[in-house]
């Protein structure tokens, strides 16, 4: 089994402390290496989205926007395709222009990271595996899917 503890203390003879006595009952820590030009983490099993460790504020659609853009990066997303996947509308009536508004949104919220959402003129959106976005996945959240699967 497998689980991580974050030590969040500015105090580094608490947080050395702390790793002393994980050491000394046999839990000894692992570090491990960090990609520094992750821009944006994604963490799905608390509905938050970091940018360089800060918070950002998304909606609830917005943030199943970015996840799901996130989770199927290198292929381009199509509008109509977005409003099925992430706001569940299958109908032809449906403005493909909320998807427009929301990632306007969205880019907005991620000021300098924004162009890890790349428009496709006449198409839809596309995120590409640049390494600067990351979807983490909690080890110990089994999602249904997965269920399914196994």
């Amino acid at each position: 089994m497998r689980f991580s503890i974050t030590i969040d203390t500015e105090d580094e003879e608490i947080a050395l402390r702390l790793l002393g006595a994980l050491k000394d009952v046999g839990l000894a820590p692992t570090t491990e290496a960090v990609a520094e030009d992750v821009d944006v983490r994604i963490l799905p099993h608390t509905r938050q989205v970091l940018l360089r460790d800060v918070p950002v504020d998304l909606t609830r659609l917005e943030f199943e926007l970015l996840l799901h853009l996130c989770e199927n990066p290198d292929r381009v997303h199509r509008r109509r395709e977005l409003l099925s996947a992430v706001w569940e509308v299958d109908d032809v009536y449906s403005g493909a222009r909320t998807v427009d508004v929301h990632v306007r949104r969205v880019r907005q919220k991620l000021g300098d990271a924004a162009e890890v959402i790349q428009t496709v003129r006449g198409v839809g959106y596309l995120v590409a595996s640049t390494g600067r976005v990351r979807v983490e996945r909690s080890p110990n959240v089994v999602r249904l899917a997965d269920r399914r699967a196994g």
